[in-house]
């Protein structure tokens, strides 16, 4: 498989309340064979997903039309087993370097010309983030990451809950008044800690600094912080946690 440029996991959600923001969704048929065409024409790689899960395997749209796509196959064997038996496959990817995400049901195992590959309907809906733009999600309490700040002077980081987090950065409240975070300053060495993960270390830039009262009356300082040079693969495991907390969200509604 072939791939222009290298690969760059999604920003955020999706799904008719399928996880996160409705208007990045793209429902139209015709609109989305267009997007798998694109990612077609641009070579674009796509990381699957089987299930949902921390596995995942580099894949590519082959084919498209308006019955279905075909799904490039993973080079392992024991890979292309687990996709035969998942009910879905999770698959991030980009179209003119902007986010795609969507979900692939029932994976069908094909051979052409003795190559291996996948045969799936079209998804029902497909995720397109507009350039730019980031879906946040508000963390659970019970469920968050944490977010480890160097101290200013050279003592020990400290740590603190991340109240909501996109691809593009998150948000901490730090008692007020605080001296650890100055506005548009950078951070280097910062170390993002998302449940079930290993730890991101990265630089972030304090964007905006905001006082809050509490309901208790306590003076609090919201700090919304941007990501700077996240390393290879973080954003997809931001990406995996939003869609995570989302599907249990969206679970919980439904009463499942």
């Amino acid at each position: 498989m072939s791939v222009n440029e290298p690969f760059e996991p999604s920003p955020s959600n999706a799904a008719g309340k399928l996880y996160a923001d409705d208007r990045f969704m793209v429902r139209n048929r015709h609109q989305i064979r267009h997007l798998l065409q694109s990612m077609i024409d641009q070579r674009s790689m796509i990381n699957a997903h089987p299930d949902g899960r921390d596995q995942s395997f580099p894949s590519a749209v082959l084919e498209v039309d308006e019955h279905g796509l075909l799904l490039d196959a993973s080079p392992l064997p024991s890979l292309n087993r687990t996709v035969e038996s998942a009910a879905t496959l999770l698959c991030f990817g980009l179209v003119d370097k902007v986010t795609v995400r969507f979900q692939l049901q029932q994976p069908r195992r094909v051979e052409r010309d003795g190559h291996i590959a996948f045969q799936v309907p079209l998804p029902e809906e497909v995720y397109h983030l507009q350039r730019r733009e980031f879906y946040r999600l508000e963390t659970p309490v019970g469920d968050s990451p944490y977010c480890l700040l160097p101290d200013p002077d050279g003592g020990q980081p400290s740590r603190w809950r991340v109240l909501d987090i996109s691809a593009g950065g998150l948000a901490l409240m730090l008692p007020a008044p605080q001296n650890l975070l100055s506005l548009q300053s950078r951070y280097h060495g910062c170390e993002l800690q998302i449940p079930e993960s290993p730890p991101i270390i990265t630089t972030m830039v304090a964007c905006n600094l905001r006082q809050q009262k509490q309901a208790n009356g306590v003076e609090m300082t919201r700090v919304g912080l941007r990501f700077d040079g996240l390393p290879r693969g973080a954003d997809t495991l931001i990406q995996r946690y939003i869609f995570r907390i989302d599907r249990l969200r969206k679970a919980r509604a439904n009463g499942d």
